[in-house]
């Protein structure tokens, strides 16, 4: 009877350790993390080093989706009035590159910036934020 006891407990134990692994290699819809999309920034910062009051300067952080599975951009937030940001309209396949394009307006923005862009997708890496610097002379017409 203790034999028999013994191997019930041992199976138990087993079985919830195998339940457990199973159950965190999972996402909450079901699915394995390495079918997904994943977004992965060439360089997140931007460094337009020093400008004059009044220029408009654009960039493009350009990044690849290294998952799996399609990416979709579903919105790109700016912290400030000044900034202007364009996603993709398109999903971007498994392997395939975008671009997120930026534009500063330099204008009352005189001194240090530093400006972020919070860019979502349906990525295993939801939120990722690029950001860029610039400093801002006065101009002095």
């Amino acid at each position: 009877m203790t034999k028999g006891l013994a191997c019930i407990l041992v199976l138990f134990v087993a079985l919830s350790f195998w339940q457990c692994n199973f159950t965190a290699s999972t996402d909450t819809a079901g699915e394995s993390q390495s079918d997904s999309a994943k977004i992965a920034f060439e360089n997140p910062n931007h460094d337009f080093g020093e400008i004059k009051e009044g220029e408009v300067v654009s960039t493009v952080f350009k990044f690849k989706n290294v998952g799996s599975m399609p990416l979709n951009i579903v919105s790109v937030d700016v912290t400030c009035g000044c900034t202007v940001a364009e996603k993709p309209e398109k999903p971007i396949g498994a392997g395939k590159t975008g671009e997120i394009k930026v534009e500063f307006n330099s204008a009352g923005k005189v001194g240090i910036n530093k400006k972020y862009v919070t860019v979502t997708s349906n990525a295993v890496n939801a939120s990722e934020v690029v950001s860029f610097d610039v400093i801002v002379n006065k101009n002095q017409e």
